[in-house]
């Protein structure tokens, strides 16, 4: 059974980031995305691509280059991916991205942030956690999530996802919403993508009052408890593109992790004179380590 990352349908749901392709070598689907001078490259689905351990990764890179792509670059998960020598050997970029925060149920039975214990407790008095059916609340999901989008400033980006994500997440296999309540009303809550004993953390949001409760820790706390078929729950990392041990987010994650792993950003060139030219065009050198070059941030 496919990784629910990996599915056609939830690459649909990604539209607003590129055009879903299907690589059945690898058995999981890529975006098409325009980068310039009439080119497009493919990138991997939000928030990491999963390849089949077994996959034919060579295969897959070669179809995408039958198709005309500049390049593809790839974020995958630790435990869902193939062997790190193949991508090495396969990828022009196969390097360590960010830190993940996990919570292994073979690693500790609990863990040990005592702050995060403390919020835990004060959260549980104000509000009422519980797994909840998405579909039935999809609404009051989307108005949370939009007041994140206002609140981070994410309109503009591919963070700011449209309702039919958020649709497709409702109906979608291995989605598990956990919810914090207060007089009935949902004021935080966190999405989960569930698979083969292991959950991905998607998406989470809260409002004014979510805020003011702390009730995103007794989600975090409520989720280890609840979803006891995986062994695994990756909390994910830092935003943005580098790992930054003092920024409040990774602090959040980090304490109800009970361990850390590296994801791993994969990216290879699939038409040399096109990027070159593509990286000329951005000021960049080809050979600049962010991959693509030609898709690296103007300096602030």
């Amino acid at each position: 059974m496919m990784h629910p990352y990996s599915t056609i349908e939830y690459g649909e749901s990604l539209r607003h980031i590129g055009e879903p392709i299907h690589v059945p070598e690898w058995g999981t689907t890529v975006l098409k995305r325009a980068c310039g001078m009439g080119h497009h490259d493919a990138i991997g689905t939000y928030p990491i691509a999963v390849l089949q351990p077994d996959c034919d990764l060579a295969a897959g890179l070669d179809r995408l280059a039958r198709m005309g792509l500049v390049s593809v670059v790839l974020v995958l998960e630790n435990v869902l991916r193939p062997e790190l020598r193949e991508l090495e050997r396969t990828f022009d970029v196969a390097r360590p991205f960010k830190r993940h925060y996990l919570f292994d149920r073979a690693a500790s039975a609990a863990y040990s942030s005592q702050h995060h214990h403390y919020e835990v407790r004060r959260a549980v008095r104000k509000v009422r956690v519980e797994r909840f059916d998405l579909t039935a609340r999809l609404g009051e999901w989307t108005s949370l999530y939009q007041l994140l989008v206002a609140r981070r400033g994410l309109a503009g980006t591919f963070h700011a996802f449209p309702d039919r994500h958020h649709e497709v997440l409702a109906r979608l296999d291995g989605v598990v919403a956990v919810g914090a309540f207060v007089e009935g009303r949902l004021v935080s809550c966190h999405l989960w993508v569930c698979h083969d004993g292991h959950a991905m953390s998607h998406l989470a949001a809260s409002d004014e009052a979510g805020y003011a409760s702390g009730a995103a820790y007794a989600v975090n706390d409520a989720s280890i408890e609840l979803l006891t078929q995986c062994r695994i729950l990756n909390f994910g990392g830092a935003a943005g593109a580098d790992d930054d041990d003092e920024d409040g987010l990774v602090r959040f994650k980090r304490g109800f992790s009970n361990a850390t792993a590296p994801s791993y950003l994969c990216g290879k060139v699939l038409a040399a004179a096109s990027y070159a030219e593509l990286s000329r065009q951005a000021g960049v050198t080809a050979t600049a380590a962010y991959f693509p070059a030609y898709r690296r941030p103007a300096p602030r």
